[in-house]
């Protein structure tokens, strides 16, 4: 399926989606962005991971679409880009891990995409950066704000005042990807391979533990441990945990239902 610059597969649980519009390196544009928002807003529960790259071999995405936000006044600038951060916010809240498949470059709106994401997975060659400053501008889409808490204001600072690049060995070592950078070929293999991973748990655990980490992580402990005690008795109790509790003793592969299965009251 393939709607506004970004086309959507799905198979064995998980959700490919490819930004399409190599024309513009894959620029992000106000409809790219509505297709993201839409598509986790409407994430089933047979959706166990998503897979996010983009079209061709030399860009996951340049950034925003500059002819879309040439000659806009302030008012016009602020409501589009509120809008883009709303698209940001979804992706980065989304219920099932978001892995942002990195092939190319990765610029201003691009890099923010991939920040917003659970996690990236980075090409040998990809190029992250936020170059808005040459421009006269500033990120926009949560950039000043997600790479700050990633890796520190220092190094965020740096990159948005002085425009360099990271190189996908420093994003690696500055723990912006929790995998070694990897030959552009083997991106794709790599990355379904770690969603068929996320694929194979519990579904119910790992949206648990995604909603903890979002609602938990920016708050005081106590709080999130509070919340965290919730889920995870909650865990306990479930059906979910009967069937892998047992088939890790019985040294098998758990058989988990599907979210609407358990929460219709339907066996395992």
């Amino acid at each position: 399926m393939s709607d506004a610059g970004l086309s959507v597969e799905r198979a064995d649980g998980i959700v490919t989606a490819r930004l399409e519009r190599p024309d513009v390196l894959n620029a992000l544009n106000r409809d790219v962005l509505a297709a993201l928002d839409q598509l986790i807003a409407g994430l089933t529960p047979d959706d166990r991971a998503v897979v996010l790259t983009g079209a061709g071999s030399r860009a996951f995405s340049a950034g925003a679409d500059l002819d879309e936000i040439a000659g806009l006044d302030a008012v016009a600038a602020h409501d589009l880009l509120r809008s883009g951060q709303a698209a940001m916010s979804r992706v980065e809240a989304s219920p099932v891990p978001v892995i942002a498949a990195v092939n190319g470059l990765a610029l201003g709106g691009g890099f923010e995409l991939a920040l917003a994401s659970t996690f990236m997975v980075l090409a040998d060659a990809a190029k992250l950066g936020l170059p808005e400053t040459g421009l006269g501008l500033i990120p926009g889409y949560g950039g000043t704000q997600r790479l700050a808490r990633r890796v520190g204001v220092p190094v965020a600072a740096h990159t948005i005042l002085t425009g360099e690049r990271i190189t996908p060995e420093r994003a690696y070592a500055l723990g912006l990807t929790p995998v070694p950078p990897v030959p552009v070929e083997e991106l794709p293999a790599t990355a379904h391979d770690l969603a068929r991973r996320v694929a194979s748990r519990g579904p119910r655990a790992v949206r648990a533990a995604m909603l903890a980490l979002h609602r938990g992580v920016d708050g005081p402990l106590e709080t999130g441990l509070m919340l965290e005690s919730a889920l995870a008795g909650l865990a306990v109790g479930g059906e979910e945990s009967t069937e892998g509790v047992a088939a890790f003793r019985e040294r098998r592969t758990p058989s988990f239902s599907r979210l609407d299965a358990l929460d219709a009251g339907e066996p395992t």
